[in-house]
């Protein structure tokens, strides 16, 4: 009899999607340092870099919109169609030498992003035999988070050998060829709600997430723990500066982050199907909590490095357990709208966590930052715990 993993393996629709995954999320990953540095250089101010992150933001307003159409259109055009934009816009970045241009080219970028991640998550169940869904969302976090702990680097390295234009050229053929695979998936098409019109359905899908015990929670949940997390991005720099580590302790920081988030992952690729999801996801957060208090109260450097992988660890664990539970507990043809719902609160937590963030930092220091940002991290896991326990339940 086939082992889990091997059976994943042999899904041709998995592989070719994981493939094209892969290549799109290193991509991004180094196209990202580029866009960041040509903010700067056109901007030449650090608001400039600021105003990169508000326009890749702002198109997550509408998803809860783009979730109706993920639930109502052919999932396979939408994301190959979101693909071939963002690779045209990214190809059209080499060419911008304004401002104002590039904060319009990005805003498209994630308005593209938008219609791809909530449709991608929604369809991936059609994809993926049920016994192996938590493996093979923990192999796409991994892979997730391996580009995001090298892609970084790599684009420094790119970007100093080779240019801008490079940098922007490869992550628009990684779209194209993340396009090409998923054209080969094999997408099941969502049951439609009868002769309901565009309106009808968004308010039934906010109607569902409303009535619905566990996924209710989880949204909820899981938008409370991206913005008291990323209370600590703006202090990370300033916390290896405090024990005199300075841009090499905190090199060495972001990517041990990374490498728990693998660890974390793999973790779940391991146990997959063999553990109960919600206590898992909220021990994830407790570990969450933990971590960043550690971080705040550790008197080394050292100290830190370990409560910080151990963030790292918890987020993978978390990042892989919430989409497993709602790919689980949503019906198929709901999954686009709570999942846009998801990616709102997403971005609502990190534009209002990064400002917030920077000015704790500024006000209190990096370790007393990331003290708050853990014990708000544990009032977070505890509110999750209250909706579980008192959220209406809702049947099938």
């Amino acid at each position: 009899m086939d082992r889990p993993e091997e059976s994943l393996l042999r899904n041709r629709g998995f592989v070719r999607l994981w493939t094209g995954q892969a290549i799109s999320f290193l991509g991004d990953a180094i196209s990202m340092v580029a866009l960041v540095v040509l903010a700067a250089e056109l901007g030449g101010r650090a608001s400039a870099v600021g105003g990169i992150l508000v326009a890749r933001l702002l198109p997550t307003l509408a998803g809860p919109f783009v979730g109706v159409l993920a639930d109502r259109l052919d999932r396979k055009a939408i994301l190959v169609g979101s693909d071939l934009a963002r690779a045209a816009l990214t190809f059209g970045i080499i060419f911008t030498r304004d401002l104002f241009a590039l904060y319009v080219m990005v805003f498209l970028l994630g308005l593209a992003k938008t219609f791809f991640n909530p449709t991608i998550r929604a369809a991936f169940p059609g994809v993926v035999a049920g016994g192996n869904l938590t493996r093979a969302n923990s192999i796409i976090s991994g892979t997730f988070s391996a580009s995001i702990s090298v892609g970084p680097a790599l684009g420094g390295v790119l970007i100093a050998t080779a240019g801008l234009d490079v940098a922007f050229a490869l992550d628009a053929i990684s779209f194209l060829v993340s396009a090409l695979f998923l054209a080969m998936v094999p997408f099941s098409r969502p049951s439609r709600e009868g002769a309901a019109s565009f309106f009808g359905e968004f308010r039934s899908g906010l109607g569902y997430l409303a009535l619905s015990r566990i996924p209710l929670a989880v949204v909820i949940g899981a938008s409370l723990i991206v913005f008291t997390t990323d209370l600590t991005t703006p202090a990370e720099i300033f916390l290896a500066r405090h024990f005199g580590a300075g841009t090499e302790g905190y090199g060495v920081l972001v990517s041990l982050y990374g490498v728990g988030m693998v660890a974390g992952s793999g973790l779940m690729a391991a146990v997959a199907e063999r553990v109960r999801l919600i206590p898992v996801y909220l021990s994830a957060l407790l570990g969450y909590a933990v971590a960043l208090c550690g971080a705040g109260l550790s008197p080394t450097f050292l100290l830190v490095l370990a409560a910080i992988t151990l963030a790292g660890l918890s987020n993978g664990v978390d990042n892989v357990t919430c989409d497993t539970i709602l790919q689980t507990s949503v019906p198929e043809n709901f999954l686009g709208r709570v999942f846009s719902v998801r990616f709102l609160g997403f971005g609502i937590g990190e534009a209002v966590a990064y400002p917030l963030g920077g000015l704790l930092t500024d006000a209190t220091g990096p370790s007393h930052t990331y003290l708050i940002a853990g014990i708000a991290t544990a009032f977070a896991l505890a509110a999750t715990i209250v909706l579980l326990s008192l959220s209406p339940a809702k049947s099938g």
